[in-house]
């Protein structure tokens, strides 16, 4: 996982010893972010790549902030502010000054979207996990410019043999089991791109090694190692059971049999990651039945005797779950302009939402919200037009307001600390929902004000017509 950051380096004399505090602070300066929320996050696991919050705080009037949290180990995170991003890492019991820098606008072209800045770090020693990270990636950078036309010819193995030695030379006195992890499975997956054979790969970095879950080198080459495992073997003969094990009986233990046929599989714990990862890309791209493989994510969510399994498992049916149609749409009460705090029960009562999430200084979005108008007119009894501005600012909603007095629908704005924007996983801004009386998600995301979405609305104004079976797919 390649940080990007600039590294700025102050030694002092420290002496690294084992400690039972788990308690991480990082102090920090964030200038330009005044009075903005900045949150840490962090994956849950790198199959299902789901994220949670960890912690956040608001950035004081002099641009500088305090995030304190708790960690069993050395944890890959990620620094966020508005559409801000930058990442670290952290080690139990540590302490670390950082400074995160003003976004630079002529490295992005839509502000909507996350981006990412620069990362100061104020490092105590050398060998400190980021300073160790930084250095190792540099000279990896290196080493692929300067070898590119080998690895474009698939010739880079001689290369890639001195560069094993250097590294192991530059790196021997340091005693970090996660740093060796992450230097020895890059260096794997620049070997998967050459002409080294998967018997070979397999045998060097998977056979008769653990699993490292938390390590993103480690599984960044396991995911690809395994890309589409499971739908690939299913086409062999061997692997043709799996047809029937799946869709037909929906067995996680039968799907388990079938796959131990496979000459890297035969151990049960990557058998079972294996399976996982596969259930996930197959719900994608339709290999397998949904409902089935559903069905098997929750057995092994019950049956599974490894407890990272089973946390995955669960990982991978809430991503499933949360926004699609027919899942409930996630509850929120958010204040007016007026300060009037409104819930989405009340909204929903007898009609259906259509919900717009906005930012003050999106061009795209004023231009759309100025379709709703028209659209109100002609649904406005049966369906509830709110528009959430993201901004957090009461002064902003007024404002927009106030320049807008044609926008007479009910507009909010997100006061809450967890962030609503990710509640919705809303990843650009304009975005829409719609959402039914019961709370219920028709479209997510929807079709925008100048899209598809009047299709949608005349279905629910015109209850007796047939419906067009709005915001479904087909599961095969």
């Amino acid at each position: 996982m390649k940080l990007k950051y600039g590294i700025v380096f102050f030694l002092v004399i420290c002496f690294s010893f084992l400690s039972i505090a788990q308690q991480v602070v990082i102090k920090g300066s964030a200038p330009s972010y005044e009075f903005k929320e900045i949150s840490v996050w962090a994956v849950n696991d790198y199959i299902s790549h789901t994220q949670r919050k960890l912690t956040y705080s608001t950035i004081d009037s002099a641009g500088n902030f305090l995030l304190e949290l708790n960690t069993k180990e050395i944890q890959y995170i990620t620094l966020q502010v508005d559409k801000s991003i930058t990442s670290m890492y952290i080690e139990p019991n540590d302490t670390y000054e950082v400074i995160v820098h003003v976004p630079d606008s002529t490295t992005y072209q839509n502000k909507n979207l996350l981006h990412d800045v620069e990362l100061s770090i104020k490092l105590k020693s050398k060998t400190e996990i980021n300073a160790l990270t930084m250095d190792y990636d540099k000279s990896f950078d290196d080493f692929l410019t300067y070898y590119y036309p080998n690895f474009v010819k698939r010739g880079a193995k001689p290369a890639i043999d001195s560069f094993k030695v250097a590294v192991q030379k530059r790196y021997d006195d340091v005693k970090n089991n996660y740093l060796n992890t992450y230097i020895d499975y890059s260096i794997a997956s620049l070997e998967g791109k050459t002409n080294y054979s998967n018997q070979k790969l397999f045998d060097t970095y998977l056979f008769n090694k653990s699993i490292q879950y938390n390590n993103p080198e480690y599984m960044n080459f396991f995911n690809t190692f395994f890309k589409q495992k499971l739908h690939n073997f299913s086409l062999t003969k061997k692997g043709e059971p799996l047809f029937f094990q799946i869709n037909n009986r929906g067995s996680f233990k039968g799907a388990m049999l079938v796959l131990e046929r496979d000459p890297f599989l035969k151990n049960d714990t990557i058998r079972e990651l294996v399976l996982l990862k596969g259930l996930l890309e197959s719900y994608y791209d339709n290999s397998f039945s949904r409902p089935s493989i559903l069905g098997i994510l929750k057995q092994i969510a019950e049956e599974s005797t490894n407890t990272i399994h089973q946390q995955i498992a669960n990982n991978i049916l809430n991503s499933f779950s949360k926004l699609k149609p027919g899942a409930l749409a996630p509850f929120f009460s958010l204040p007016d302009k007026t300060g009037k705090t409104i819930s989405l029960d009340e909204l929903r009562t007898q009609r259906y939402v259509y919900l717009t999430f906005f930012d003050n200084t999106c061009s795209e979005c004023l231009q759309q919200l100025k379709v709703i108008p028209s659209l109100k007119k002609q649904y406005g009894e049966r369906i509830v037009f709110v528009s959430i501005m993201t901004s957090k600012n009461a002064s902003d909603l007024k404002n927009f307001c106030a320049k807008n007095p044609s926008f007479d629908w009910t507009f909010l704005y997100d006061n809450t600390p967890d962030d609503i924007r990710n509640v919705y996983e809303i990843q650009g801004l304009p975005s829409y929902y719609l959402i039914d009386p019961d709370g219920k998600f028709i479209q997510a995301p929807a079709e925008g004000p100048s899209g598809d979405i009047d299709r949608a609305f005349y279905d629910i104004v015109k209850p007796k017509a047939k419906r067009h079976n709005i915001g479904s797919k087909k599961n095969n």
